[in-house]
């Protein structure tokens, strides 16, 4: 049985959910948790807690899901198609290490900084680059 299979059990026919097999409830606890965590987050908490039977946690939430008519929306949650085309800058490495110098900072905690403050982080690259091909012209 898949995950959405059992989803749709729980929240639409309460009759196949007597005759599911221990395994299956089992198998989704995980997932059944995580998905009722989004409208039930205190429950789901508690619910996680080390000890408790995954079984006796799915036919909790079989138990909330029978005030359901049908599966409601907040189980799908949606993901975000459009994502912005992230133009990627790459500096000289002469550049980028004094910057991690100047910064004291690592390669992944520049790469952190890319992704909090893009703009920042190129223009600072940009200058240094900058100064770096001027000061190399001088010589």
């Amino acid at each position: 049985m898949e995950l959405f299979d059992l989803v749709k059990i729980i929240f639409e026919q309460n009759e196949k959910y007597e005759n599911l097999k221990n395994y299956d409830k089992v198998k989704h606890n995980f997932m059944l948790n995580r998905f009722m965590s989004i409208q039930y987050p205190i429950q789901a908490q508690m619910f996680n807690s080390l000890g408790i039977s995954s079984i006796g946690v799915s036919d909790s939430w079989r138990r909330v899901g029978r005030q359901y008519k049908k599966t409601p929306g907040w189980i799908f949650t949606k993901l975000k198609k459009n994502q912005k085309n992230i133009k990627t800058y790459s500096p000289s490495p002469e550049a980028l290490h004094l910057f991690l110098q100047v910064n004291q900072i690592g390669e992944r905690e520049y790469k952190e900084a890319l992704v909090f403050n893009p703009e920042l982080v190129v223009e600072s690259l940009k200058c240094i680059e900058k100064q770096l091909s001027s000061s190399g012209a001088k010589e």
